[in-house]
């Protein structure tokens, strides 16, 4: 169904109005309370009150800042068990002190948490990620769950995915399926990031049966911006999940390979053209960096508002591809089998 345009004006690089794909302004603040007070009047007795953290944004290297940092008598603290500078920066321009102790306020870390720890915060503590949260970030459970629910579902529902095998659990049925497929195959490591450890597969014996890896049908022919392959970052901030509370960041990031995509079969082990993976691509002479916001459809990230306003430009339905979109993130979050490993497990953490 299409969408009304009420809500397709908050998608970034949306204008109802502006045939050339000029945006809205950004919402003010009284703009977004307003906003807010409605969801909360529509949500009702569901809608569950939390206290929170007004963050400023920590000026960029070599800029100053025009505020002065939050002051407190009794300045909160934050445990930072990973290596990520810009919320450090952040928390402390904002008055916060770090801490290696249990008396944090916020704790960040990577997705690999003791149950321990889950099990001796206090109410007035938060963390990053909710326990369990690999069953969705690791590709090979995030495979097992699609699959599960495809079958119970319909593969008309979940048809967003390609063909996948986990290796070597499914290996034999992998086999039948190569031997008569005429199709590229695409091999990653099951928890990996960055694009460590992937390829194209061009010899059965190039299949590490040592360790899992996640075997996916290749897409052949995708679509193409100037030649290249780019991908979506769309961030989706996840609250609670009883009830399920979700937030989707307006804008993103269009990120591009840095060299023309190809399947001649000299080009199928060039990381450059099938990738597209920063941490890939920055190491390509020909990769562009993008060094000014105001000029967000130059080199090899754009925002989503470009990405938008390109695609309009060259005939794509961009309001179709937004509600195929979210309703590919709800699947993900809501259909996925997370729900119930959060809830089973640890039943506090979903209220």
């Amino acid at each position: 169904m299409q969408p009304s345009a009420d809500l397709w004006e908050k998608v970034p690089g949306y204008s109802s109005d502006d045939e050339d794909g000029a945006g809205l302004p950004e919402p003010t603040p009284q703009q977004l309370e307003g906003r807010l007070t409605e969801v909360l009047a529509a949500l009702g007795g569901r809608s569950v009150d939390r206290p929170t953290i007004q963050f400023r944004a920590a000026p960029l290297p070599g800029k100053t800042s025009s505020s002065k940092s939050r002051t407190s008598t009794s300045p909160s603290a934050f445990l930072l068990n990973a290596d990520a500078p810009l919320l450090r920066d952040t928390f402390q321009h904002n008055g916060m002190i770090p801490t290696m102790c249990s008396d944090y306020a916020i704790q960040w870390s990577g997705p690999n948490i003791r149950d321990a720890v889950y099990q001796s915060m206090m109410d007035w503590q938060r963390i990053n990620h909710f326990p369990n949260s690999t069953e969705l970030t690791r590709k090979d459970r995030l495979w097992l769950h699609f699959a599960q629910m495809a079958k119970n579902y319909g593969k008309g529902c979940f048809d967003f995915v390609p063909e996948t095998y986990v290796l070597p659990d499914n290996f034999d049925a992998f086999l039948k399926c190569y031997q008569r497929s005429r199709c590229h195959w695409i091999v990653k490591p099951n928890a990996s990031s960055r694009g460590r450890g992937i390829f194209i597969l061009q010899d059965l014996s190039e299949l590490p049966l040592d360790e899992t890896v996640v075997v996916s049908r290749y897409i052949a022919d995708p679509l193409l911006i100037q030649g290249y392959k780019f991908d979506l970052r769309v961030y989706v901030l996840v609250t609670s999940y009883d009830p399920l509370k979700a937030y989707i960041y307006r804008e993103g990031l269009t990120r591009f390979a840095s060299a023309p995509y190809s399947t001649q079969e000299d080009h199928m082990q060039d990381a450059f053209r099938h990738l597209t993976n920063y941490s890939v691509n920055k190491n390509s002479y020909t990769f562009v960096e993008n060094s000014d916001m105001r000029a967000d459809n130059v080199g090899h990230k754009w925002s989503l508002s470009a990405l938008n306003k390109h695609l309009r430009c060259i005939g794509v339905d961009v309001n179709l591809m937004w509600v195929r979109i979210m309703d590919l993130i709800v699947k993900t979050l809501l259909l996925l089998c997370v729900h119930s490993y959060i809830s089973f497990y640890f039943p506090m953490f979903t209220k």
